[in-house]
């Protein structure tokens, strides 16, 4: 009774506010009813993700946008109404699958199936001895590799680790791109990519790597020969020491799988230039002895300050020869003067023997000449010049203690 008097006591325009309200109230109450009566309960299944929305839409692509999924072009979608106000919407993303056959790779673009699926539905059937792998039931995965080829088998390096591979036939190619070997620009092959794989075959993937080093080497000095008459052959002596310089070397090293192949040598800055050694040669026959020695009591002075002494003498005639460099005596010695030639049954190899003129010798060779009696000693000499100039002498041989 109490709201009956208030509503009486109130004007008229606060009357009309009180009934407006009450009208839109109603209206909001009867617009809550009939969204709740058109709208649908979706359940989204994408992969492991499921979403469970409620939308007033009932085409399919709108309920994906509301939900905010967007698809591929070429990812399938299931839709399937189990209740009366709810509705199943199964998304299959589309995924690539390779197919090595007959030598050569395919790629597949499915969303679901087995390996039995994509081969009847390409029509790719296994030939005799030819193997699928994996078998025909499996269940298709994103990235899966499928052979129908008769397998081979491979040796495979890369980078230094070692292994044995089973792939498809066809080319080194394939097999690597069936492996999930990815060459990258710094790697190389000791095989071309187009060759076909066979059992056995050894497949080696090197990284191929550049490093510039700088670094400080010696340079040997060279050695410059000066003849001198005051050194008997043979004898050397430094009049001019050499000393070594010093360059600095930048080089570029090429490394396979950090083992170094290549070097080369890119530019070269010398520090300090090398001195050359100056290097006496004598020129004096070794051993040359005067005619004018003095001989007594046994003993010999050969005019150059050296004595021998002596236990026989002998005369006969003497001649002279040259050999090539590095021909050899008798007795296996290299030919040089000092050595000279005779037979052996008159004068033992190896005895010590003074030839005025020609000096201190040792018998290391022989002749037909010696052993023919046309000659007791043949001299060897350092060229055919002095043999020319030396021709057939007798000569006093004096054999020494």
């Amino acid at each position: 009774m109490k709201i009956i008097e208030k509503l009486k006591n109130l004007s008229a325009k606060q009357a009309k506010r009180i009934v407006a309200l009450a009208i839109m109230f109603s209206l909001g109450i009867s617009s809550a009813i009939s969204v709740a009566a058109l709208s649908k309960n979706f359940r989204i299944t994408d992969g492991d993700s499921v979403i469970n929305i409620r939308s007033l839409y009932s085409e399919v692509n709108q309920v994906l946008k509301q939900a905010g999924i967007i698809l591929g072009e070429n990812d399938k979608v299931i839709v399937t109404n189990k209740e009366e106000n709810c509705t199943d919407i199964d998304i299959k993303r589309a995924f690539c699958v390779k197919v090595f056959s007959d030598g050569k790779a395919q790629c597949f673009t499915v969303n679901d199936g087995t390996v039995g699926d994509l081969l009847a539905n390409n029509n790719i059937s296994a030939k005799e001895n030819d193997i699928v792998a994996p078998a025909p039931d499996t269940v298709l995965t994103p990235d899966m590799h499928i052979i129908v080829s008769n397998p081979v088998s491979v040796n495979l390096s890369v980078h230094g680790e070692l292994r044995s591979a089973i792939v498809p036939s066809g080319t080194i190619a394939n097999a690597l791109d069936f492996l999930n070997i990815v060459l990258s620009k710094d790697d190389i092959t000791n095989e071309p990519l187009d060759r076909l794989v066979e059992n056995g075959l050894n497949i080696i993937i090197g990284l191929v790597e550049y490093k510039e080093i700088c670094e400080k080497e010696s340079i040997p000095f060279s050695i410059s020969m000066k003849k001198t008459n005051s050194l008997t052959k043979g004898e050397t002596k430094v009049e001019t020491p050499g000393s070594n310089g010093e360059k600095e070397v930048t080089k570029r090293i090429k490394y396979i799988d950090g083992n170094p192949i290549q070097i080369e040598v890119l530019f070269e800055n010398i520090l300090k230039q090398p001195t050359a050694e100056i290097k006496l040669v004598g020129t004096k026959s070794k051993n040359l002895a005067s005619d004018n020695v003095n001989i007594s009591n046994g003993t010999i002075n050969d005019g150059n300050g050296n004595i021998y002494s002596y236990k026989t003498v002998l005369s006969g005639v003497c001649t002279a020869y040259h050999e090539r460099p590095g021909a050899r005596t008798s007795t296996g010695k290299i030919a040089r003067r000092g050595l000279v030639a005779v037979n052996p049954k008159q004068i033992p190899y190896g005895t010590k023997l003074f030839i005025p003129g020609y000096g201190v010798c040792v018998a290391e060779d022989t002749g037909g000449a010696m052993r023919q009696g046309r000659a007791m000693i043949d001299l060897y000499m350092d060229s055919e010049q002095e043999c020319r100039n030396f021709g057939r002498r007798t000569k006093q041989i004096y054999i020494l203690n």
